[in-house]
């Protein structure tokens, strides 16, 4: 990425950083469950909801997954797995590695979305983020000392430092496309921006193209290009996804279909069974059922 538009994006970012309500939710949660001298392997699945976040303070690791060459990380590094893969680490004997193992969640409205696009794996040297030095200091002190409410201190440490992981991507550009490469973009951050900030609002795509500085069909281009689907269907899933954590929460479908964007119970009825095949109430008896 040339210097121009590293700046760009670091402009972007910083015009849209509060129009993201995920950052302020608990839609990312963290729970370190090894921190610690590695030696030999260890084994991570793929049979669960979560991902996993390895950061290596001391290595060498080589890093296997399935479909990929193993990889050998010689520098302290950042490993990612946002979505469940399985994979292996493995330390030269006796020398080992030292680690700090995560599980990530990725929950809320804006998950699926910000997902998209998302890396399979991620592989960063600590070195490479920038900013991040006190927050990684701070988090291997804590993660390897014995003191009263490690554990909270931890996994805390670890959510703000994905968050300012994903900063970094934005800034970067380390994704192709999804949302984080939406960002990325000055204009295209802009139109996605206002979507986020009010989902329930009338946002043709006209609108869009206005506040993105653009023609409509060159907008429309540039953002399915870049984020991977149209700015309806982004604002379609943005729309039923926050409407599937309403419904979640017991709220009345009449105040569901506000929040959601919707001019009655009616109009939402028939977007969600385009969406998934079944409306609100059978959706949400579903999940009470599965226990989701």
């Amino acid at each position: 990425m040339s210097e121009e538009t590293r700046q760009s994006s670091e402009v972007a970012t910083s015009e849209t950083a509060g129009a993201f309500p995920w950052l302020s939710r608990r839609s990312l949660s963290a729970s370190v469950f090894f921190s610690g001298p590695l030696c030999g392997s260890a084994d991570h699945a793929d049979d669960g909801p979560q991902g996993h976040l390895h950061l290596v303070q001391r290595g060498p690791v080589t890093l296997h997954a399935a479909g990929s060459a193993p990889q050998r990380i010689e520098r302290p590094s950042l490993i990612l797995f946002a979505r469940p893969r399985r994979h292996r680490l493995e330390t030269d004997e006796p020398a080992g590695a030292d680690l700090v193992c995560a599980r990530l969640a990725f929950e809320g409205p804006e998950a699926d979305l910000l997902l998209l696009g998302f890396p399979e794996r991620l592989v960063i040297a600590l070195d490479d983020l920038e900013g991040l030095e006190p927050v990684l200091g701070r988090l291997f002190g804590e993660a390897f000392a014995q003191e009263f409410g490690q554990q909270a201190a931890v996994d805390l440490l670890i959510e703000l430092l994905m968050v300012m992981l994903l900063r970094h991507c934005v800034a970067r550009g380390l994704t192709e496309s999804g949302l984080l490469a939406g960002l990325a973009d000055p204009k295209l951050g802009r139109a996605l921006a206002a979507m986020h900030r009010a989902p329930e609002a009338e946002l043709p795509l006209e609108r869009l193209a206005d506040i993105a500085g653009m023609s409509r069909s060159t907008f429309a281009a540039a953002f399915k290009a870049r984020v991977g689907i149209s700015p309806g269907d982004y604002l379609t899933t943005l729309r039923m996804t926050i409407a599937r954590q309403e419904l979640l929460t017991g709220r009345p479908l009449k105040a569901v279909a506000a929040e959601a964007g919707y001019a009655s119970p009616t109009a939402l009825a028939r977007a969600f069974h385009r969406q998934f095949g079944c409306g609100p109430r059978e959706w949400l008896a579903r999940q009470t059922r599965t226990g989701a």
